[in-house]
């Protein structure tokens, strides 16, 4: 799948179009190429011609997906606010422009998605904000992001801002070259970024003379922050935060655990309850093998159901106390687990795979708590590998479940 980032430049309406930038990655992260296009039609072209005839990701800076009932705000708005600091851009003035996108994209036989394909089959776009990634990319190899002890990471957090590089489309005059100085500064302060190439920025900045050549840079910048940030979408989703859902309205960030916990952490957790054999087989389809755990059936009493999956679905924990409750427990590839009925799990610790024969399987039990929460079973084996409440956020691969199911006719 190629993997692209835009600027879209978008302006105040009426405003004379200003050009935008359009980058394709190679496989290892760098700038393969680079157009500058001024319109849609032009970008889409770019677009197709830079893809060919693969499918692709597209990374915009502009709210692609939004409710069907008018709304002044989306619902991923408040919780970006609210708990990352980051105001995102209102979405009624660009929706027109990622309608007319789509259909540019379409017209130039490039049809794709208003999200990412996971399945890497479908070519898709994905929003992505330069400054919210760039916030988080700073904060990241900052001296406060490595300690979990901190007593105010989320207010320092917050208040990290990035230096304004690109010019305010009713501002008056041109600072041309104080643009330029907060471009070089961030440039120098994110550094060497697996999967991030800034050097076709870098150079661009270089021999920037003009406000015109400085907005160039800049455009040619926010345009490979969002192409790195939707390649590591794809490659390591586990460094990432899909915040939103494809309905409303979402956006995609850089991530570390701290990161993750601070933008998911209000997330209610699924009521549990039971839903019939049948359902779970449905739900799980394609993931795992849905087949009876007990030897015998009892009328009346729910049904011991396992799933051995095949594709397994990669979570993390918050280690804040003995049990995991799911508040804490967030989704970060292959497929979603089902929690109704949920009873227990058996998971391997740790994102990669291992050689045969060296993880070792561990156990978690649903607790007696009315809230969906799991206790580590037994102790002993958890407290090997994982200090008790040590704050820290620890993923896990679910490789069995067993569920309490009702059968299907009832």
């Amino acid at each position: 799948m190629r993997i692209l980032g835009t600027d879209l430049g978008l302006d105040a309406p009426g405003a004379t179009p200003r050009e935008s930038s359009v980058v394709l990655l190679d496989a290892a992260g760098g700038v393969a190429a680079a157009r500058h296009p001024r319109t849609i039609p032009d970008l889409a072209a770019a677009v197709g011609e830079l893809a060919g005839s693969e499918p692709f990701l597209l990374g915009v800076d502009v709210p692609v997906v939004a409710p069907d009932r008018p709304a002044r705000t989306r619902a991923v708005e408040n919780p970006v606010l609210r708990r990352l600091g980051f105001r995102l851009p209102p979405a009624a003035r660009p929706q027109a422009a990622i309608d007319s996108l789509l259909a540019a994209l379409a017209v130039a036989g490039v049809p794709c998605l208003p999200y990412p394909d996971r399945d890497l089959r479908s070519s898709g776009l994905a929003e992505i904000h330069p400054g919210l990634s760039l916030k988080v990319l700073l904060w990241l190899g900052s001296a406060a992001a490595g300690e979990a002890s901190h007593p105010a990471r989320e207010e320092v957090f917050r208040a990290y801002a990035v230096p304004a590089y690109r010019r305010p489309p009713a501002r008056r005059g041109d600072d041309w070259a104080e643009r330029a100085a907060a471009l070089d500064l961030v440039i120098r302060a994110l550094g060497a970024l697996p999967g991030f190439d800034f050097a076709p920025a870098r150079d661009a900045l270089r021999r920037a003379a003009s406000g015109p050549d400085v907005e160039r840079a800049a455009s040619l910048f926010d345009a490979s922050v969002i192409a790195g940030t939707a390649r590591r979408y794809l490659k390591s989703p586990e460094d990432c935060v899909f915040l939103g859902d494809r309905k409303e309205g979402y956006v995609i960030l850089p991530a570390d655990g701290f990161v993750r916990r601070l933008a998911m952490r209000e997330t209610r957790p699924v009521r549990s309850g039971l839903f019939p054999r049948d359902s779970l087989r449905a739900r799980l389809a394609g993931a795992a093998e849905v087949h009876a755990a007990g030897l015998l059936d009892v009328p009346g009493r729910p049904h011991d159901t396992e799933a051995v999956f095949r594709r397994v679905p990669l979570y993390e924990f918050d280690n804040l106390d003995e049990m995991l409750w799911w508040k804490h427990c967030r989704h970060l590839d292959g497929p979603a687990l089902p929690v109704e009925g949920l009873r227990e799990v058996v998971v391997l610790l740790g994102r990669e795979d291992v050689p045969e024969g060296r993880a070792t399987p561990l156990q978690l039990v649903r607790s007696r708590h009315r809230t969906l929460s799991f206790r580590f079973e037994p102790p002993a084996s958890w407290r090997a590998r994982v200090p008790t409440r040590d704050g820290k956020t620890y993923a896990f691969r679910v490789v069995r479940a067993v569920y309490e199911t009702l059968p299907a006719e009832e």
